[in-house]
């Protein structure tokens, strides 16, 4: 004689329904957050970047990323290849002066944001926070850069300046940048082999992004697009 089957209700089912929570969606909810727990798990995995660039205004080279172990791996061009395919010749004399006015309104938003003085500090402190958060393996920087003008330079001085000092107190690095104050210039050297923890440089970038600060610098440069 086989056992009576017991008719009471399964008390976990019972407490869904009561919530007037379906079974199913309780169970997709737990595979989403399994889910974002494996994701939050991955990004806790180091990624190895190896890069060397160089140039003036234009930069030629490449990065190589390495990530979970050697599984994921690749390189990328700098400039990207994409980006350098020949356009069909047309007129040029309107295209350029509309490029010359647009990217003159760029640099005078990009002077605007570095006259910002909490823009500035909110900037050396996202800096300075990513100098502490990648393991530097081996880095070689020489940069030259100025704005055109000696006052604009100084402006951006005042915050490269300590980082690079900063930066030049590193372990296995050597960093060298300097202003120039009469020209406008960016002139870049670097190699190097860094590694860096993708979740902690998205908690620090997020964090830097959405900061009021950042929102109202990011208003005024999207004048330039006006």
């Amino acid at each position: 004689m086989s056992p009576a089957r017991s008719h009471l209700p399964n008390p976990i089912a019972t407490d869904y329904l009561v919530a007037g929570i379906e079974p199913y969606v309780v169970t997709a909810l737990l595979i989403l957050s399994a889910l974002f727990a494996l994701f939050l798990l991955l990004l806790a995995v180091p990624i190895d970047l190896a890069f060397r660039i160089e140039g003036v205004r234009t930069f030629q080279g490449h990065m190589s990323l390495r990530w979970l172990f050697g599984v994921v791996r690749f390189r990328i061009p700098v400039p990207d290849s994409a980006a350098q395919r020949p356009e069909a010749k047309v007129s040029q004399r309107p295209t350029k002066k509309r490029s010359i006015r647009k990217k003159r309104r760029k640099h005078l938003n990009f002077v605007a944001v570095l006259k910002q003085a909490e823009f500035r500090r909110r900037a050396y402190r996202f800096a300075k926070d990513l100098i502490h958060a990648v393991h530097v393996q081996r880095l070689r920087l020489l940069m030259r850069l100025g704005l055109g003008d000696p006052a604009d330079t100084g402006r951006l001085w005042a915050l490269v300046g300590p980082l690079s000092a900063m930066a030049q107190n590193l372990q296995s690095a050597d960093v060298r940048i300097e202003p120039e104050f009469m020209d406008s210039v960016l002139e870049v050297r670097a190699d190097g082999q860094l590694r860096l923890v993708p979740l902690q440089f998205l908690g620090l970038a997020i964090a830097f992004l959405l900061s009021p600060t950042s929102i109202r610098a990011w208003r005024t440069l999207r004048a330039s697009h006006a």
